[in-house]
């Protein structure tokens, strides 16, 4: 059910740079398979609205109503700002909605929302069975035997499935038997269900299949649900004594799946709180709020005195990230205090060097992890009340340390000064051909070791290494510095924009002229959905990390993995086009700090402008701040907030000043399996039915070859990987016909699973 959500939620995902939100995603079921399911969904999704009669209460109802609906006009119809609607449309085929003339006349205030929504379908275009959302390597993955008597005992058992536990399916062929075992005798199930909902599951369950339960609560649970009552059950699962303890396990592996359950334990908690702490609601909750508490106070201690408590509390509150409240979502601080932990830990460390490199390298090794700890620890909590906790934590633990920081590196820049214009040739800065450049605006060196890390998890094999940011720290200084066309920019007066000019002209580099600069060195100029010609050279542009913080400020924490994931599909979208390396650069980092970072004055009368941690100084005025040559012309001087200090009040987000976390910037370069196997190509693919023969030039007998829809992720995998013999041919079989016609990657892998050469292909032959 869980990974069901998820990939309903993923439909609606898009690039904020290049389009905009979907007005809804449609899910079109035209065999009405996933019905059966759908009034647990529409419990766990607040978004869900589905085709049927006029039910307004399950959020049910005609084409029109659901029409009017969606454009925000049914006052009784709230769905959340930022979230996109799913429709679901029983016994609709996407086909029905595609052709116009022929769609029934019921279903046409529909058609128009293909075009402003999206449709949630597989990768071939066709809508998601029950089957296919099984099998597919895009959903769960699991083998699965293609025969009608599976498929009918699969939907029969849909409502068991949804909430079985993924592990439990995994690692054997699913086959009729083991969908019809999903409605034979299990009694913990049972007895969540029946616990769950007692009238739903009496009225569903046949008079002998009552019996049976009842007979085997009293043999085995010593129980009689009739006599007893829930209550009494609820009591007996949270006293979790005897053989109740497996029906707490089997509650405790899939919580989500039986929601009343957990009122049901409220109710029953016995005074003695000794009994069981764990098992009963309001023990957590007293425990989140005593944590609440205790965090808030740290606002005002010392760091010293803050990672003390830190520690003491994690002993206190660490085992209930192991309750079952905790997989529910109902332990955030405790979720957080994890995090501020390993802050406590890695902040105590000293920091610091003896020079700008010392203690860049210091922060690259392991002094960013006290940032990624810091937004890890905010992006565990939703509410504002555990919000102001956590700030009133870092305001004790992280500001310090930012304050050090940053103070260290500025007194280090007034004997050895940040780089200017021109310190790397343009060599350095380019690409050779087949190789693509993606800027990524505000990639923060620790939120770049997110992705490097996601990238390792694939078998990408990422290079990561670190530059200076030019200063200010802004992107119209930085996105040109770490172009591959630096020769041709100059700098002339940083203006009230701090942007440079064209050396040739001298005009001032706009975003369009930028742009001819690359086009006139040999870069392709592509937009984020463009994959372009991977033999040439290419730039290209992606993520909004820098607009989100300035968004959304102290809670940008909450998005960053977001962020990070749609970084990462570039990356895979940019080397399955088959360009031979990708290298990912970024203008500037960002301080961030919850609560507001520390103001100090800068008079307007002094400055050409004022920005939140620079300013451009008007001629002949002395300002009472550090000033630094600006990036682009030594000549020029540019005023810089001290420490981690804001000329604006209230900021908890900015950028364009020196610290650590602004100025020492992530390149990461990623290069094709192809280009990293060396010697290993693929000559040749041919297809006989869903038969694929591989020819594979350079292969030893320690690879394998494999069909996936994405190169560096072994969960898209279409088929078993095959041994390569003597010669250098395999044999991939696919037993999924739906796959026909859709877009794949045959891959070579060596010993270790990484891939080390690729090939596009289309299931089934062209």
């Amino acid at each position: 059910m869980e990974q069901l959500i998820r990939s309903l939620r993923a439909g609606a995902r898009y690039n904020r740079n290049d389009a905009d939100a979907p007005a809804a995603v449609l899910w079109t079921d035209p065999n009405s398979q996933w019905q059966p399911i759908a009034g647990e969904l529409r419990q766990r999704m607040p978004e869900l609205l589905t085709l049927g009669d006029y039910l307004p209460e399950t959020r049910t109802g005609p084409a029109i109503w659901l029409r009017t609906a969606l454009e925000g006009h049914l006052p009784d119809v709230e769905i959340a700002e930022g979230i996109t609607p799913v429709v679901y449309l029983p016994s609709v085929s996407r086909q029905t909605l595609r052709t116009v003339e022929e769609c029934p006349d019921s279903l046409k205030p529909l058609v128009e929302l293909q075009y402003r929504g999206t449709c949630w379908t597989q990768r071939n275009g066709k809508d998601w069975t029950v089957e296919a959302f099984l099998a597919s390597a895009d959903s769960l993955a699991l083998d699965v035997r293609r025969d009608a008597a599976t498929r009918t005992a699969m939907l029969g058992a849909l409502p068991q499935l949804a909430i079985e536990p993924i592990a439990n399916l995994k690692g054997k062929r699913l086959e009729r038997e083991d969908f019809d075992r999903l409605l034979s005798e299990d009694l913990p199930r049972d007895v969540l269900e029946w616990l769950n909902d007692a009238a739903a599951s009496r009225s569903a369950w046949s008079v002998s299949r009552w019996s049976a339960f009842r007979s085997r609560c009293s043999q085995e649970l010593a129980f009689d649900p009739e006599e007893d009552g829930e209550l009494v059950g609820a009591g007996r699962l949270g006293a979790r004594m005897g053989q109740w303890d497996p029906v707490w396990t089997r509650f405790a592996e899939s919580p989500a799946s039986y929601q009343n359950v957990e009122h049901l334990l409220r109710r029953a908690k016995p005074k003695d709180l000794l009994a069981g702490q764990s098992s009963w609601p309001q023990s957590n909750e007293s425990k989140e709020d005593e944590l609440r508490q205790r965090l808030s106070s740290l606002q005002t201690t010392s760091q010293g005195d803050a990672i003390a408590e830190v520690r003491k509390l994690e002993e206190i509150h660490g085992q209930r990230r192991g309750w079952v409240w905790s997989k529910l979502g109902r332990a955030p601080l405790a979720q957080a205090l994890r995090h501020l932990s390993r802050l406590a830990d890695v902040a105590s460390r000293p920091f610091g060097g003896a020079s700008i490199g010392e203690l860049a390298e210091q922060y690259t090794v392991t002094g960013y992890e006290v940032d990624e700890a810091a937004l890890a620890s905010v992006a565990a909590v939703r509410s504002n009340a555990d919000f102001s906790a956590v700030s009133g934590a870092l305001a004790a633990l992280y500001q310090p340390w930012l304050e050090h920081a940053a103070n260290r590196l500025q007194a280090l820049a007034e004997e050895t000064p940040i780089p200017c214009a021109h310190s790397a040739s343009t060599a350095e800065l380019g690409v050779d051909p087949g190789g693509v450049i993606l800027f990524a605006d505000g990639l923060r060196f620790d939120v770049s070791q997110r992705l490097t890390a996601r990238m390792r998890e694939k078998g990408m094999g990422p290079k990561s290494s670190w530059c200076w940011a030019g200063l200010p720290t802004v992107t119209a200084t930085g996105k040109p510095a770490v172009s591959p066309v630096t020769e041709m920019i100059t700098g002339k007066s940083p203006g009230d924009g701090f942007t440079p000019a064209m050396v040739e002209g001298g005009k001032t580099l706009t975003t369009d002229r930028f742009r001819r600069l690359l086009a006139n060195a040999g870069y392709q100029v592509l937009s984020p959905e463009e994959t372009g010609d991977p033999s040439k050279r290419g730039w290209t542009e992606d993520g909004s990390l820098d607009k989100r913080g300035h968004e959304r400020k102290g809670r940008l924490a909450g998005h960053i993995e977001e962020e990070v994931e749609l970084l990462l599909e570039r990356v895979e979208t940019l080397l399955a086009a088959g360009w031979q390396e990708v290298r990912v650069v970024t203008d500037h980092g960002w301080l961030w700090l919850p609560g507001g970072l520390p103001k100090v004055s800068l008079p307007h009368y002094l400055t050409e402008s004022r920005w939140a941690r620079c300013a451009a100084v008007k001629e002949d005025s002395k300002v009472e701040v550090p000033t630094t040559p600006w990036y682009w012309n030594e000549a020029e001087r540019v005023a810089l907030a001290p420490g981690i200090a804001c000329f604006k009040s209230g900021e908890e987000y900015a950028h364009g000043g020196l610290s650590p976390q602004e100025s020492i910037v992530p390149v990461i370069t990623v290069a094709s399996p192809a280009a990293a196997g060396g010697d290993v190509t693929i000559k040749a693919i041919s297809w006989r039915g869903l038969r694929c023969g591989v020819l594979v030039e350079g292969a030893d007998q320690t690879l394998r070859v494999q069909l996936r829809t994405k190169v560096s992720d072994p969960a898209s995998a279409l088929c078993e990987s095959r041994g390569i013999d003597d010669i250098g041919n395999a044999s991939l079989l696919l037993e999924d016909e739906d796959q026909e016609g859709s877009s794949a990657v045959v891959v070579v892998l060596d010993a270790s699973g990484a891939a080390v050469a690729q090939e596009a292909t289309i299931v089934g032959g062209e």
